[in-house]
């Protein structure tokens, strides 16, 4: 399938939300001997007795945690252990905040595996000792001295950053957060609804909030239960991430107070209100001889990242919302309870099972609450402006995913959408593909999904694609590599390419494509089951009916039938291998597949005898 999945609670580059783009200039083999020689001995000074020294290493320590070379070099040396024994109970303020920094960019930059290190060493019983001493500071935050302030804002970004990574790294962590930390929704709204507190806080307020209230009902009942903030004074990455948790309330409580069309347009409205143009130029790092310079964080430096983290946001709840429209428009068995077996299903005509898996039946397009004005939106309003952020390269793997999803979900609910709007997105693009050399893999997977979902539309323009154009995807596939994302491009590939196939006019072209997905299939024993699964799906749907005008040239000249017949063995003895219980989806395809080429291989048999009666 071409629609991309549910994105996880920790998907979201929440690096960007507190460095911007300085980290994509930031590389190990860049960085001088000198310097790390340096930073193992910075480790040492965070026990020097001069607090000064202390909170010069650990600040230090944070920046350098960007470079893989250098962190890893510190993680050896103890380092996490070192800040949470000595630097987070040091008896300087400055030296706990700096201490909290560096697990906070530890827990961003390293993820699940730090994350839980820190959970088992008990940091949030650190935490909860933190908070209260936090909440007595902020009730007296007016008579505080400017410099006090600025310490409470920095640890309070600090916790909450690392609450939010250590929530959205595992289930098992965010459980724990909600049980031992249940008034946090409450500290977090409590800082959004306070105005002394600088907006660069609430927006991590906010993240943590959204973050921690996805598929989670206990902490969305206490954001109920406190009131939900909508103060138009807030910034635009606030609002957006306080769209992300009325969104995730809908989802996991299904309230009749959350209306999801709503949700959608004020999303919307953000991102047409953001000039992102600006916001990128003005976070882009300084270089003075090739030495990429500190950030400095400035109201005109926050307020492009605010609009940058909204637009991330934005896109993310857009993927999402367009997933959910369709997976709960599918009936609740579907395909689930289909015969996997053969001999269960003689019964049946041979083609009934040749169905299209990308075709979901959607009864009275309304099902199961989901609102057709919803999917309009999408299609007339929004679909253009996601669009428009495909042009900037660091946002257009966000772009793509959301279109990605969108175009899916158009499919499923308006059969007729690739009339004008999919034509038009197609040419784009395509273009886009065609033009570069340099687009990243995760770039490349999302153009192959939104081309895919397009050609499925089956919009009059893609009868311009030539042979050459289908050599050029083909050199995708080829040079796509072997990594789970390389992969997923190549299932799309492979569906793109069956999706123009069909309904191509130059037969030199069907001819291109059919060679192809055959060779994949003659090569199960050496290719991923997706790639056979999807692309004997291609040929069950281009060779399904006789009377196709390319069906003799190619089918019957290319001895198509006698391949498949051999190959029914090999196809077979893939699915057995895959493992039920560990990946029961693609084992469920994998089984329905094999049903598939026995039934197509008996109707193509069957097909010719009648043609051949009649001659």
């Amino acid at each position: 399938m071409g629609k991309a999945k549910k994105l996880s609670r920790n998907s979201l580059l929440r690096v960007s939300a507190l460095r911007g783009l300085r980290a994509q200039t930031v590389t190990g083999p860049s960085m001088s001997p000198s310097t790390q020689e340096q930073a193992v001995p910075l480790i040492k000074k965070l026990s020097s007795v001069d607090p000064k020294d202390r909170v010069l290493a650990a600040s230090a320590i944070a920046n350098l945690i960007e470079n893989p070379v250098i962190r890893r070099a510190l993680l050896k040396e103890k380092l996490v252990q070192t800040i949470l024994e000595q630097s987070l109970t040091d008896s300087s303020e400055e030296v706990i905040v700096e201490g909290f920094g560096v697990l906070r960019n530890l827990a961003l930059e390293d993820g699940y595996d730090i994350c839980v290190f820190l959970w088992r060493k008990d940091i949030l019983a650190i935490v909860l000792s933190c908070l209260g001493k936090i909440q007595t500071n902020i009730a007296y935050l007016k008579d505080s001295k400017a410099a006090q302030k600025t310490l409470l804002f920095n640890l309070i970004e600090n916790i909450l950053s690392l609450l939010t990574s250590l929530g959205g790294s595992s289930d098992d962590i965010c459980e724990s957060i909600v049980s031992r930390l249940p008034d946090l929704p409450i500290f977090a709204l409590n800082i959004l609804a306070n105005p002394t507190i600088p907006d660069f806080v609430k927006v991590i307020a906010a993240e943590n909030l959204y973050v921690l209230s996805e598929a989670n009902a206990a902490y969305i009942d206490k954001i109920q239960c406190s009131g939900f903030i909508s103060d138009g004074k807030l910034g635009v990455a606030v609002k957006m991430y306080l769209s992300g948790v009325e969104y995730n309330i809908f989802e996991t409580s299904r309230t009749a107070s959350i209306d999801l069309l709503d949700v959608v347009r004020s999303v919307n409205e953000a991102l047409q209100a953001i000039d992102i143009n600006k916001a990128i130029e003005v976070m882009q790092p300084t270089t003075i001889d090739g030495v990429v310079q500190p950030t400095i964080y400035d109201d005109n430096y926050r307020s492009a990242q605010n609009s940058f983290i909204a637009v991330q946001v934005g896109l993310e709840l857009l993927t999402e919302i367009s997933e959910d429209l369709v997976m709960r428009s599918q009936p609740q068995q579907g395909r689930q309870n289909r015969q996997t077996e053969p001999e269960d299903n003689d019964d049946q005509d041979d083609m009934d099972i040749l169905e299209d898996e990308n075709e979901i039946a959607v009864e009275d397009e309304i099902m199961d609450g989901v609102d057709n004005p919803v999917v309009a939106l999408l299609l007339e309003i929004v679909l253009p402006v996601v669009t428009e952020f495909v042009e900037f390269k660091e946002l257009r793997s966000r772009a793509l995913q959301a279109l990605n999803n969108m175009t899916w979900t158009f499919n499923s609910f308006v059969p007729h959408w690739g009339n004008s709007t999919a034509r038009s997105l197609w040419s784009r693009i395509l273009r886009l593909l065609l033009s570069s050399d340099d687009l990243e893999v995760e770039s490349r997977t999302g153009i192959a999904g939104v081309l895919w979902a397009c050609a499925k539309a089956k919009p009059k323009c893609i009868s311009e694609i030539s042979v050459n154009d289908v050599r050029r995807l083909i050199r995708e596939f080829q040079q796509g590599g072997e990594t789970q994302e390389a992969l997923e491009l190549k299932v799309r590939i492979v569906g793109l390419l069956g999706a123009l196939a069909l309904p191509h006019a130059d037969i030199d072209v069907t001819k291109e494509i059919s060679i192809f997905l055959l060779t994949q299939v003659l090569s199960t024993q050496h290719k991923p089951p997706e790639i056979v699964i999807e692309a004997l799906n291609a040929i069950y749907d281009i060779f399904a009916d006789m009377t196709y005008p390319f069906d003799d040239e190619i089918f019957v000249k290319g001895e198509f039938l006698n391949h498949l017949m051999k190959i029914q063995p090999q196809v077979k003895q893939m699915a057995k291998k895959i493992d039920r219980r560990k990946n029961l989806q693609l084992r469920t395809r994998a089984d329905e597949v094999v049903v598939n080429l026995q039934r197509f291989v008996a109707y193509k048999i069957k097909e010719r005898k009648g043609l051949l009666n009649k001659q």
